[in-house]
């Protein structure tokens, strides 16, 4: 068998040549992304309706869009609110030094962000990351190395704010 490693730009080519392809790079590995559900796609909808408004100057939106991690690592998280920049990041994808908050949602691929994903993020150094589950929303932050140092749950009816964004609490009510 032959494993094959690939880097960014080749991905970006890649997806240049076959833009229905939802392309994720995975330290060096490519998978394709299933289309979101109308569960997943409802849940970001209303994420964007209750962060929008908080954050509008504060920061920029991003839905599904590429972050580049490293040269071996582009990947489409469901959320990001980015440090504001004249270009809208239209010169080039941001990196982990353009993060104030990551957000997945991860109704059918918790395990997924969790184990793939999650240690990425820490070892860029994203200052915060939200899942989204089933069982409510985990927070984690103060990445060190592969990990997250910290991290806990907020249920259903509490408030939470970005740690970059405190202006920006908001209850979580989501519609599940």
């Amino acid at each position: 068998m032959v494993r094959h490693r690939f880097r960014v730009e080749e991905v970006e080519a890649l997806g240049a040549l076959h833009p229905e392809l939802r392309l994720e790079l995975l330290d060096g590995e490519v998978y394709e992304m299933a289309p979101p559900s109308s569960e997943h796609a409802g849940l970001l909808d209303w994420l964007l309706f209750v962060l929008g408004p908080r954050v509008a100057g504060l920061a920029q939106l991003r839905v599904q869009s590429p972050l580049r991690l490293s040269e071996e690592s582009l990947l489409l998280p469901d959320l990001l609110l980015l440090k504001p920049r004249e270009d809208f990041y239209t010169q080039a994808h941001p990196g982990p030094e353009d993060v104030l908050l990551l957000v997945e949602v991860s109704l059918s691929t918790e395990a997924w962000d969790r184990e793939k994903k999650l240690p990425l993020y820490a070892q860029a150094g994203l200052p915060e990351v939200w899942l989204l589950t089933r069982e409510g929303l985990e927070v984690h932050r103060d990445p060190e190395g592969g990990r997250f140092r910290r991290r806990f749950l907020v249920a259903r009816g509490e408030k939470v704010a970005p740690l970059l964004l405190p202006q920006a609490e908001l209850l979580f009510q989501p519609p599940l």
